[in-house]
């Protein structure tokens, strides 16, 4: 990414596929392989690299901090973090920053010779965005980029790019409450957006490989055969409207086949939900319809013996219904726990945002209408060289976390 005339052009991409089989033998090498690949054709060190962490194995809170001069700021933050964070200090490294600055009302109860007396006062309150990362995660992550030689100067957290990537692509409106659902190949999140400003972060322990599995079950085929299938899945659904920054018309989007997923290296969550987001929400998403893709000249979804299958849809249903499910705990969370306002817009990225199937159940059970699917491409972004950019025109709602780490560079070069 660069800065022409006062705006972000992205000027290359790439996306590489993990080998599997290199996975299961040798995960270092194998990311480390597919980095070297990615950067290959870009000036690299001529470059600020920003790489993330995934979301799953950092701590990300937001503390209020009331009556808390700037001054103070740094010793308020490590009281708060030794409050928040369920680790050892010594084990995590700590980064955090202002968010935002209001004044609330306070009501306290002042009792004199005579009398009680409730008074309210005006309180000063900054909210605080807190970061910790265990020291082994990130040693983990800058293992993978020196063995692909690649520097790294800045280290985000995946699921903090996707406001910077909203933000840079002009996505956010005044007034109204985002919520970015990324689904990702093994985990997926929720970042909610409240006038602009990150608010909260769930992260959501389901992913399109769950699809992957439940189409490998049914259909008694191999991990890459699922893929494709999954690929192939066409949806009879209600048009889905494309987040792109601009005011004009906006066309309606087609049906994209979801690029193939590569089975990385499980990540196990270092942040287990709190108690208090621990309640049970009813389960129910409604079952689709497909349109069967017959161009190979074969049916995929019957035996070979000219038996039928179950309709994909009922096969994807259940798991569908299991990621609605836990976005809705998520949901019900941040309105009616936190009693922030409700969710008004919700922006899908990720490698299955354009399925039919997960809006569907998306809107079901978070009675949100208004889900669009990320196009960064479509936006308040330049754009490079078609060719430069390919990868981004043919799968945009899956670089929204890339273009958010490049947005963050970006800023940092400008600041």
């Amino acid at each position: 990414m660069s800065r022409y005339g006062g705006r972000l052009r992205v000027e290359s991409v790439n996306h590489i596929h993990l080998d599997r089989s290199l996975v299961n033998n040798d995960p270092v090498g194998a990311q480390a392989l597919a980095t070297r690949e990615a950067v290959r054709t870009m000036p690299v060190g001529q470059c600020l690299v920003v790489a993330a962490l995934a979301g799953q194995t950092v701590v990300v809170r937001y503390p209020r901090l009331a009556n808390t001069q700037r001054d103070q700021l740094e010793n308020a933050v490590s009281r708060e973090a030794a409050h928040n964070i369920p680790y050892d200090l010594n084990d995590v490294f700590l980064d955090w920053s202002v968010l935002d600055e209001c004044r609330e009302d306070s009501k306290s109860k002042r009792e004199d010779n005579r009398s009680r007396k409730e008074e309210s006062r005006q309180v000063n309150q900054l909210k605080v965005l807190l970061v910790a990362a265990k020291h082994e995660v990130i040693d983990a992550r800058m293992q993978v980029l020196s063995a692909a030689e690649v520097p790294c100067g800045i280290l985000g957290v995946d699921s903090l790019a996707l406001s910077d990537a909203a933000e840079a692509c002009d996505f956010l409106r005044v007034g109204e409450t985002v919520a970015i659902v990324n689904i990702g190949l093994t985990a997926a999140c929720v970042h909610f957006i409240k006038d602009g400003v990150s608010n909260f972060i769930r992260e959501v322990n389901w992913g399109a490989r769950e699809m992957i599995q439940a189409i490998a079950k049914d259909r008694r085929c191999s991990y890459e055969d699922a893929v494709r299938l999954l690929e192939e899945f066409q949806y009879t659904a209600t048009a889905l409207p494309v987040a792109t920054g601009v005011d004009d018309d906006i066309p309606m989007a087609q049906e994209i086949p979801m690029s193939t997923p590569a089975k990385g290296p499980s990540v196990s969550s270092l942040l287990d939900p709190l108690d208090d987001e621990a309640f049970e929400i009813p389960v129910g998403a409604p079952a689709g319809r497909r349109q069967p893709d017959l161009s190979s000249g074969a049916d995929p979804f019957t035996t070979s013996g000219g038996g039928q299958f179950r309709d994909l849809a009922d096969v994807l249903g259940p798991s569908v219904t299991r990621m609605a499910t836990e976005f809705r705990r998520s949901f019900d969370f941040y309105e009616h726990q936190l009693y922030e306002q409700p969710v008004t817009r919700i922006i899908l990225t990720g490698g299955v945002a354009t399925m039919g199937l997960v809006r569907e159940a998306l809107q079901y059970e978070l009675g949100v209408e208004d889900i669009e699917i990320a196009r960064p491409d479509e936006s308040a972004l330049l754009l490079g060289d078609a060719n430069s950019v390919a990868d981004l025109l043919e799968q945009p709602a899956q670089f929204m976390v890339a273009i958010g780490l490049a947005a963050r560079g970006m800023a940092d070069i400008s600041g």
